[in-house]
């Protein structure tokens, strides 16, 4: 189900204060570790940063406006690596609080774009240089409380005893919000160039508090979501909320997640194991 633009905003902010609060734990050691892969947790701050001013806002603004959606250096999905990784450059010099600084404003900037608008209006189609396909404008807010949850779970990795699990801590419902959005948010990232012949339907059920089921439908290289409770599919992935978000962070290795069976498949196996190339930006 689709949330209110209250329901959003409400959501939202506290991605943001409980992002801003947590970060605010980190010292500068800490931000220099390795988060990832390819990045410190200080250059995934300056991604939050880069991403929030260069993309989110400019995007936003633009489709609000009626205009052609344009931006610079960010033309189709391929050029989404490069971006980011000239985003981060252009930031990074600066200090963590210098960052937090900017993030805070560019959010707070993103969340007041709602104001006023009505559920109409968040229904308006709309395009994102990351998308498969236009969605509307409430995914581009969608889109941005996504976002900040996705790399507070990148950045956590340097110091995971003073900041907890996205996912901890707080009410069955903001665990619900949280798996609905991203349930519903992949059909617009899904790579429809690496799956035109592929007819295939996806059945998450996220056990415990908060969770639910959700089906995704893959059909003539598109992706729709759904309510999944009661319906046929050919592959089910049956886990926890917490782990399917540790999954999608790369915090858990989906064999070893099946042989621990923290994640337990139904169905075609070999479907689920093509999850990781039907979604994401870059090549």
């Amino acid at each position: 189900m689709k949330p209110t633009r209250e329901q959003l905003q409400q959501r939202y902010r506290e991605a943001l204060e409980r992002s801003l609060q947590a970060y605010a734990r980190l010292d500068e050691k800490e931000w220099a570790k390795k988060a990832s892969e390819h990045w410190t947790a200080k250059e995934h701050l300056a991604y939050l940063t880069s991403g929030a001013e260069d993309e989110l806002l400019v995007v936003t603004r633009q489709q609000l406006a009626g205009e052609p959606m344009k931006v610079d250096g960010f033309e189709t999905r391929q050029d989404a690596i490069e971006f980011n990784r000239q985003g981060v450059a252009k930031v990074v010099g600066l200090s963590a609080p210098e960052l937090l600084a900017r993030m805070k404003s560019a959010y707070e900037q993103h969340i007041s774009m709602m104001d006023g608008l009505t559920e109409e209006e968040l229904d308006k189609p709309a395009m994102n240089p990351n998308w498969d396909r236009p969605g509307t404008m409430r995914d581009l807010f969608c889109a941005g409380y996504g976002f900040l949850a996705q790399q507070y779970q990148q950045i956590r990795r340097v110091a995971k005893r003073k900041l907890p699990h996205w996912l901890d801590g707080g009410p069955p419902e903001r665990t619900n919000f949280h798996l609905d959005r991203v349930f519903n948010y992949m059909p617009l990232i899904f790579r429809g160039d690496r799956a035109e012949d592929m007819q295939a339907i996806y059945l998450f059920t996220m056990e415990g508090p908060g969770g639910g089921e959700w089906r995704l439908k893959m059909s003539n290289g598109r992706a729709e979501c759904e309510d999944g409770a009661g319906f046929e599919h050919d592959v089910e992935i049956k886990t926890k909320p917490e782990h399917w978000m540790d999954l999608s962070s790369g915090d858990l290795n989906p064999p070893m997640a099946i042989m621990t069976r923290k994640v337990k498949l139904g169905g075609n196996a070999g479907l689920a194991m093509k999850l990781s190339e039907l979604f994401g930006a870059g090549e």
